[in-house]
């Protein structure tokens, strides 16, 4: 590896069976005009192990592979807790970085040492034109609403090592522990969007994603870890308890659509609570002249 006097950046990228997709993740990673890079791979049991070949001398590669696939939460961690960057970022393996990804978002950390994490735009192949919805931020940058999260992605971040440490990745979470990061990090640290083309995130492959809505376990899974995601997230303190109600609300409403496209609740374990106010939702939609 070549001599740099830029400080380590560790990239982490969790795979499990992408072939060419996570070759391309790869190489966008190799193609950075960053010249401090260290790879951290961690191959969560993959049925044919993935090959990375023809690192530059300014990339350190390092592989782990997980015994049993754990998932994208226990994988992150892991690959985060194998590297030694200053800063950290991930890449999912079927997603890929604009050359200067790390060297724009490094100098807005470098520059500012108030700053725990630097977002930029993450470029929707399926709706490349969507754009940061500015209300969400101040007049420098800086994130002011954790509803600026619809805008952010794991791959359009770089954070600082010791602020990624007290957060890290719910492992309990199947499903939206990146969104329960982006929460934490919004609530409880400084954190700064540019609004620059960082990351692509490929969602017209046509393979499987965690993200996927096709079947009604999927969406039983949804409910299950969004409302696992901010019970968590309250327990630990870490959000308000005003953020709190807006989360279920949320939930609420997520219900209410479950329920309008199968017909019942049927999978999803319900509190008292949660049946009287998915009523009151229910009512107040029809109030407002929608379907309940």
């Amino acid at each position: 590896m070549i001599k740099s006097n830029q400080p380590v950046i560790s990239v982490v990228i969790p795979t499990r069976d992408r072939g060419e997709l996570f070759t391309k993740a790869v190489k966008s990673v190799f193609d950075q005009t960053y010249t401090n890079i260290e790879l951290v791979v961690v191959d969560d049991n993959s049925a044919t192990p993935p090959v990375i070949n023809n690192a530059p001398e300014h990339v350190a590669v390092k592989y782990h592979r997980n015994d049993k696939a754990v998932g994208g939460a226990i994988s992150r961690n892991t690959g985060a807790a194998l590297s030694k960057g200053e800063f950290i970022c991930f890449l999912d393996d079927d997603d890929y970085y604009h050359a200067t990804k790390l060297q724009t978002l490094y100098e807005q950390l470098s520059a500012d040492s108030s700053l725990s994490v630097v977002f930029g735009r993450i470029v929707k192949l399926s709706e490349p034109e969507r754009r940061m919805d500015k209300k969400y931020l101040d007049e420098h940058g800086i994130i002011k609403s954790p509803e600026a999260i619809k805008y952010l992605h794991t791959n359009s971040s770089l954070i600082r090592r010791e602020v990624f440490e007290d957060i890290r990745f719910d492992e309990t979470l199947q499903k939206f522990q990146d969104t329960q990061l982006h929460i934490e990090l919004i609530c409880n640290e400084k954190c700064k969007y540019v609004d620059e083309d960082v990351a692509y995130w490929n969602d017209k492959h046509g393979l499987a994603q965690i993200t996927d809505m096709k079947t009604q376990e999927s969406h039983i899974r949804s409910l299950v870890n969004f409302r696992k995601m901010f019970t968590n997230l309250a327990k630990r303190q870490r959000i308000s308890k005003r953020y709190h109600l807006v989360l279920y609300s949320k939930y609420l409403v997520m219900l209410r659509n479950y329920k309008r496209q199968f017909g019942n609740v049927a999978g999803i374990t319900l509190s008292n609570l949660d049946v009287v106010c998915l009523h009151v939702v229910r009512l107040a939609s029809f109030l407002l002249g929608k379907r309940a």
